[in-house]
């Protein structure tokens, strides 16, 4: 029997209350390494149990044959559709890639199906999942790609990553910003910086890539170790790959090029065993790419939209394992700056409500690089309104505690879970006291208490309160704060006027 972590039962129990609620599709978000294929394994389980039939859909190979071995694991018998790896056409249990059920049809009289990355929309499985009476789950630790509000109904987000952190399920990051990228001018298609562009401009900074890695690796582990890198395009990952091997590392490349899957499936499996130092890819690697001991990633891929995909990749480096404090983040890309506030708030808070426009169409801020306040010159990444270091007592002078070497790294800090103000910490409480303000200052109009009460509510935690209208004691900090957004509020609309 597959036993659950606590988190992982209050997220199968908040499905069944969905479905008992009406909701008939549902999105089941946690981060990446939390285990969303061993509760999606945990369904398949009661299914076959009940004599039902279901299917796991992936959509990619590597991911089919990866889900397979975890339901072998815990001796769940299943039949898989995928290309020449089809087999047990008749087994109620189904692994199934979405490209072969696209050539072959849905596998019918299914009971239950679970769509993993399910951020990942392709256009013949939404039609079948808007068009289906059966439950259908999407698994994914980003809900953010745009249309997904109107493809599902409901989200269940129990866990988020500072608290997988905090419980030693995750690792947390240790992240350095090094020299970039220039993308100043390119040319943008579809809304992301053309590849060719990418590849042009991360081909000069190659050298800069072997090097900081080569002594980022030495001050935090003593040496090499075991490394992924995301590169803009085949062509920029084989020029990756030659410098660290001239530098005499082993690192290879996973691609559209190689030559099957088994070469693939060999490449992997010699990572997994540490004989190769490093595997290099586009985005190939980007999801559900498990390797719980990698201890360094490197990005040099610039995003300008995809918040999915720079929250992927990272998660590749911050899966728990033996001995492992904690991963390095080496960015060329300005991804983790320029993605910062989001990220920040999506590993506080997770999500509640999935957003019909997604976050993904919102072009990153490489503005917060001109505030200089998000980082501490001893690495520990700073909150808003902070004035003293937290980590080193270190007091803010000016406008920044930042220290930057030009042409070096300096240290972003880690993803450990920030300071929280003592009367946000609990929501609840918080949601308790903005409405007692609210009731008092609109008076019996309960309406417009209940919306100034939901505005102040995602003032402070940039995300909407799931919470009934009800008031209960203000803690006297929490009615100063309500003031002061208040202040800045009318101080705002003065200066646009």
């Amino acid at each position: 029997m597959i036993e659950l972590r606590p988190y992982q039962i209050e997220s199968v129990e908040g499905l069944r209350s969905g479905i008992r609620a009406g909701h008939r599709k549902q999105i089941l978000c946690a981060p990446t390494g939390a285990g969303k294929t061993i509760c999606g394994a945990y369904l398949l389980q009661e299914a076959q149990d009940k004599g039902r039939r279901a299917a796991f859909v992936v959509d990619r190979v590597a991911l089919a044959d990866q889900t397979s071995k975890v339901l072998w694991r815990y001796g769940i018998q299943h039949g898989m559709a995928q290309g020449q790896n089809t087999f047990g056409r008749d087994e109620p249990i189904q692994v199934c890639s979405a490209q072969t059920l696209e050539k072959r049809g849905m596998w019918p009289g299914l009971d239950l199906l679970i769509v993993d990355e399910a951020h990942t929309q392709r256009k013949q499985i939404i039609e079948f999942i808007k068009h289906t009476g059966i439950p259908v789950i999407g698994l994914t630790a980003t809900p953010f790609s745009k249309g997904l509000g109107d493809i599902y109904s409901n989200v269940i987000n129990v866990t988020t990553t500072y608290k997988l952190i905090e419980d030693g399920f995750l690792a947390p990051l240790r992240v350095y910003a090094a020299k970039e990228i220039d993308m100043t001018g390119a040319k943008v298609v579809a809304g992301e910086w053309s590849d060719r562009e990418i590849e042009k401009r991360g081909k000069q900074i190659v050298g800069d890539i072997v090097s900081e890695w080569e002594d980022k690796t030495r001050r935090h582990f003593g040496g090499p170790v075991k490394t992924i890198a995301f590169s803009a395009t085949v062509d920029h990952g084989e020029e990756m790959c030659r410098k660290f091997q001239s530098a005499g590392y082993d690192f290879r490349q996973i691609s559209y090029k190689d030559r099957d899957d088994d070469h693939r499936k060999h490449l992997i499996s010699e990572f997994r065993a540490g004989r190769i130092m490093g595997l290099v890819s586009c985005e190939a690697l980007a999801k559900g790419f498990d390797v719980e001991d990698i201890m360094c990633l490197i990005c040099a891929r610039p995003y300008r939209k995809s918040f999915s995909s720079h929250i992927q990749m990272i998660g590749r480096a911050m899966r728990a394992s033996p001995g492992k404090e904690y991963a390095l983040l080496l960015d060329h890309a300005g991804n983790y700056v320029g993605f910062h506030d989001r990220m920040v708030e999506f590993f506080n808070n997770g999500c509640s409500q999935l957003d019909a426009d997604g976050l993904d169409n919102v072009v990153r801020d490489d503005k917060v690089r001109e505030k200089k306040d998000i980082v501490c010159s001893c690495g520990f990444v700073l909150s808003a309104g902070m004035e003293r270091c937290p980590a080193c007592g270190k007091e803010r002078v000016r406008r920044s505690l930042v220290e930057a070497v030009p042409g070096e790294m300096f240290e972003l800090g880690d993803t450990k879970k920030p300071v929280i103000k003592p009367y946000l910490e609990s929501k609840k409480t918080a949601w308790l006291g903005i409405c007692h303000e609210a009731a008092r200052r609109k008076g019996g109009d309960t309406p417009e208490a209940l919306r100034f009460a939901r505005a102040q509510y995602h003032n402070f935690y940039h995300s909407w309160p799931n919470f009934a209208f009800e008031a209960g004691p203000c803690d006297s900090r929490l009615k100063s704060a309500i003031q002061a957004n208040l202040i800045r509020y009318f101080k705002r609309k003065q200066k646009a006027a």
